[in-house]
């Protein structure tokens, strides 16, 4: 499981400025499912190809953010053993093919 290497990733922390632009990346994303949200819930879609844009939108966001977690998680993983390293990117790729 990907999340396995959870303790090289905790290392990552808010100092470090790729950790900052995925947050950033999810702050963005929550701003647009909000507002999808709130326009959905007070019944004010008035353009239904606009709001399945701001959709893809979204989505392509949230895509791009584990793109990158995915990337971090590789490059943490090149200090691991090669058994273990190989395990994780394995497992990192298997994450992105899925999507």
């Amino acid at each position: 499981m990907l999340l396995s290497g959870y303790t090289l990733i905790n290392e990552i922390h808010m100092t470090n400025p790729a950790y900052k632009k995925l947050a950033d990346r999810l702050s963005r994303a929550e701003g647009q499912i909000r507002a999808l949200r709130g326009a959905l819930e007070s019944g004010k879609i008035q353009d239904c190809k606009a709001f399945i844009s701001q959709i893809k939108a979204a989505r392509s966001a949230l895509k791009g953010t584990s793109e990158q977690y995915v990337l971090m998680h590789i490059k943490q993983c090149q200090s691991l053993p090669e058994k273990k390293r190989d395990e994780q990117v394995a497992e990192a790729l298997k994450v992105l093919a899925s999507d």
